[in-house]
């Protein structure tokens, strides 16, 4: 997030984007170890369904099953890390 767009948001907005960015760094934990080097923690992108995704992980949820897991893992070369 720029300087410009933090100043542009509310004090609402930016509490909210602090509780969520808070929110997806505590639940870091439950994502798999060898999946974390493609997880984008400074990334504003896509908060809500990182959430969401770790919030499932956290659950027991099987990745197959949750929806935008793959989404949410930005950093993850094209084609996968199966070539």
């Amino acid at each position: 997030m720029t300087e410009k767009q933090w100043e542009e948001m509310t004090i609402t907005e930016r509490q909210e984007y602090v509780q969520k960015k808070e929110e997806s760094e505590n639940l870091i934990a439950y994502l798999p170890p060898a999946m974390v080097k493609f997880f984008d923690l400074d990334s504003d992108e896509l908060l809500d369904e990182k959430i969401q995704v770790l919030n499932e992980l956290k659950k027991g949820t099987p990745i197959e099953k949750i929806p935008n897991f793959y989404n949410v893992l930005e950093l993850l070369p094209d084609g996968g890390i199966w070539d």
